[in-house]
């Protein structure tokens, strides 16, 4: 392994500039210039701040697919899969019996048990399978553009786009009822918005460690509760929509997965499928709205909007890290990393790294390779990445076939939070072709 300087220390404020929520609000004033130091200066570096574990901060693009790949040595469990306080860990295995897999799905599994359950959905999330939507993606990208045009010249891009366009996709995709559909967006944004204090519904309420977990730990069991019925169903009498692929996904052995297993993958899907895709979205949009040229440029040419989407990915990094634990002492480039370190892998600076993305602060449409780490990778590489790739690939093909400019018409606000985190508005003006 090639080595990388020793440092002693990481300035306070770098490391709770990364770990804490509230940066994120700010990303190009606190949570970037933080990626940057620590790419310079200590691209693996331990830090600790109050009311969090300690943690090995890897900001390095080739860093972070080391680790992400070596699924042997850096493990996915015992701890929680993304970083929160250690009050809120603590509270998590008081109510769940040592565990803090508040959502059983692949994200938290290791080896066999990993790879069996990600072999009994892998089918369903083929490019194959997912093809066959393709054509009801595009009717959806034609009515969430014709939507967004009705707004008149000015709006709030994610209100009335990015937000509904995967929503009603990934709803459709596992057969939710239309009537649901608001209701599934609320719940998304409470499970995955819990720092931020515009989006809990208990914003007035004491905001402790303890209550945090227990808002993250209800609103999974809410999405339990809401899909169980559904996973009963699609077992006695399966349809041909996605949610019946998953529950009756067989193991290499041949078995199905436990019902616990059914219900939270399904659950995974409303979760991952819904907010994820619309922060990814939105990023995109905010590009081409802060770079017109590139807008023009997948006008010019429709074959570049696989790399809008790419770069989209790049810019927005819906998932702005995970957490991995050491199984075993390990020299990483002459860091010694203990067996139960934990590690935070930093996708938020690892998509910005100047040593992969040159020019990494400029939104580019045709940059290739464009090795973005927004759907992670090695073993746990997100599993959904085609339904994403290609529905965001008919809303883009849309949207720029029918404007012929776009700008920011006030200042976007981003979510609080280091884990999955987005845009909250974003304010454009446009003028339709």
């Amino acid at each position: 392994m090639s080595r990388v300087p020793n440092v002693t220390s990481v300035p306070q404020e770098i490391a709770e500039a990364i770990v804490l929520p509230g940066g994120y609000g700010d990303m190009e004033g606190v949570v970037f210039p933080a990626c940057d130091w620590l790419r310079a200066n200590a691209p693996i570096a331990q830090v600790e701040v109050e009311g969090h574990d300690r943690v090995w901060l890897i900001s390095k693009h080739q860093h972070n697919k080391e680790i992400l790949r070596d699924a042997a040595t850096f493990l996915s469990e015992p701890n929680n899969h993304f970083l929160t306080t250690t009050a809120g860990d603590d509270y998590l295995r008081s109510i769940l019996g040592g565990t803090t897999k508040v959502i059983d799905n692949l994200t938290p599994m290791d080896g066999e048990d990993h790879r069996g359950h990600r072999a009994a959905q892998a089918e369903a999330f083929s490019i194959e399978a997912i093809r066959k939507y393709e054509p009801r993606f595009r009717e959806l990208a034609t009515k969430s553009v014709d939507r967004f045009l009705a707004a008149g010249g000015e709006c709030d891009a994610v209100a009335t786009l990015a937000q509904n366009f995967p929503l009603e996709v990934v709803m459709e995709m596992i057969s939710v009822p239309e009537s649901d559909f608001a209701l599934m967006h609320k719940m998304t944004q409470e499970t995955f918005g819990g720092d931020d204090p515009d989006i809990v519904s208990e914003s007035d309420a004491d905001m402790s460690p303890e209550t945090l977990a227990r808002l993250w730990q209800e609103s999974a069991q809410y999405f339990y509760d809401y899909f169980e019925d559904m996973r009963v169903e699609r077992l006695r009498c399966p349809i041909d929509d996605l949610s019946s692929a998953i529950v009756n996904g067989r193991m290499p052995d041949g078995e199905l997965m436990s019902p616990l297993r059914q219900n939270h993958m399904l659950s995974s899907i409303a979760l991952a499928g819904h907010d994820t895709v619309s922060s990814a979205i939105a990023g995109g949009i905010h590009g081409l709205a802060t770079h017109p040229d590139q807008l023009a440029l997948a006008r010019q040419d429709p074959s570049l909007i696989p790399g809008l989407v790419d770069e989209a990915l790049r810019w927005s990094i819906p998932a702005k890290h995970f957490m991995r634990t050491a199984g075993r002492d390990v020299d990483f480039h002459g860091q010694q990393i203990k067996a139960g370190d934990r590690i935070m892998c930093l996708f938020v600076s690892a998509n910005r790294d100047e040593d992969v993305f040159p020019d990494p602060y400029r939104f580019d449409i045709t940059r290739k390779p464009n090795p973005q780490l927004s759907f992670s990778f090695g073993p746990h590489i997100c599993l959904g990445l085609h339904v994403t790739k290609i529905e965001m690939k008919a809303l883009y093909a849309e949207l720029v076939s029918r404007i012929t400019s776009l700008e920011l018409a006030g200042e976007p606000r981003l979510k609080l939070g280091n884990f999955v985190t987005g845009l909250k508005t974003l304010p454009v003006r446009y003028t339709p072709a």
